[in-house]
């Protein structure tokens, strides 16, 4: 009984803490401002919100073949990946918020050292995702647009560093990366004096690299198969933003869409350390339309579009936090009630 109070109870504060964000979010915003932007984008707003529907599907078929146990419900999978994407979004750095949640809720499906593992390989392969996205944006910038000398050379600097980066997330599926990391965070000087705690927690860090190893060297298939999801959950996210310059009136080619979403996010994660990305984002968007001949203050408007996207999601996510948690709690006072042995 005290562990089921123990886990509802950090629901509910992650759940507090949320809801507390959004209704700082709307009122930075602006109601009057949201309401007007809204308007002003007419019946695009409802496809730009709509395909986060099917990116968010793609993210949770493309963790279901990594976590690959029927114990979890592709259901369930769906609804913690609409909530943990909305606590990624409060989240002030890295946008990591999220993970602490998807560990929690399936935690009674996989136990603690399983649901740790899935949710750490699907973070890598989320990043990993960028990096081959980005890399797809620059083979077509070669082959589709005019590129002067200059900026042929960065495209390939950059061609050939995110090559890099994607061998390593490779070699880290292949050989993990729980414990080497855990290691290196106790050489910094101001983290020694947690030495003694990662090194008795030798064991536990094994067992994670072990189930993160598990998915490239005896699951290829899965492996890939969830690189082609997740890459074309990207790929979709690019009509948000042939969405939203439609409804302003430009002609965007889906080519235009593609460069202008993985040029943005390569700069918002270059300068991810700006809390909730306040300017980035906008700035990113801008530097990607005046390269493509748009007019750059545009990118100030999608930005908020962006973000009362974002905004609707996050609303959706706390939701499910809520109905999730109900049906949960139901589900445990019946497994109470059956097995005394739960009482303590």
């Amino acid at each position: 009984m005290l562990r089921f109070k123990m886990k509802n109870m950090t629901k509910s504060i992650l759940f507090i803490l949320g809801f507390a964000f959004f209704i700082y979010l709307v009122l930075d915003l602006g109601i009057d401002n949201i309401i007007n932007n809204i308007l002003k984008t007419g019946w695009y707003f409802i496809p730009i919100v709509g395909i986060w529907l099917f990116i968010y599907f793609f993210n949770t078929v493309a963790w279901n073949y990594i976590i690959n146990d029927k114990r979890v419900s592709f259901s369930d999978l769906f609804s913690i990946t609409i909530s943990s994407y909305a606590l990624n979004y409060m989240t002030p750095f890295f946008h990591l918020g999220g993970e602490p949640y998807k560990v929690i809720a399936l935690k009674k499906y996989l136990g603690t050292n399983r649901s740790i593992s899935v949710t750490i390989s699907y973070l890598m392969l989320h990043f990993l995702s960028s990096f081959l996205f980005w890399i797809a944006a620059i083979v077509a910038i070669y082959f589709l647009l005019p590129v002067s000398g200059a900026a042929y050379l960065i495209l390939t600097v950059c061609l050939l560093v995110f090559f890099v980066v994607v061998y390593f997330f490779l070699k880290g599926y292949k050989n993990g990366v729980t414990k080497s990391f855990a290691y290196f965070i106790a050489k910094l000087p101001l983290l020694k004096k947690f030495n003694g705690a990662i090194f008795n927690k030798e064991e536990f860090f094994n067992d994670i690299d072990e189930n993160i190893k598990e998915l490239l060297n005896n699951r290829p298939g899965n492996f890939w198969a969830a690189n082609i999801f997740e890459l074309l959950s990207r790929l979709i996210g690019t009509l948000e933003f042939y969405f939203i310059l439609t409804a302003l009136g430009y002609s965007p080619t889906l080519l235009d869409s593609f460069l202008i979403n993985a040029g943005a996010s390569i700069i918002s994660n270059l300068l991810f350390i700006v809390p909730f990305e306040v300017g980035v984002k906008e700035g990113g968007l801008y530097l990607t339309l005046q390269l493509l001949n748009f007019v750059p203050l545009v990118g100030v408007y999608i930005g908020l579009v962006n973000r009362i996207r974002e905004l609707f999601w996050i609303m959706i996510g706390l939701l499910l936090m809520v109905i999730t948690g109900k049906r949960n709690i139901k589900k445990e006072i019946k497994e109470v009630v059956i097995d005394e042995s739960y009482i303590i």
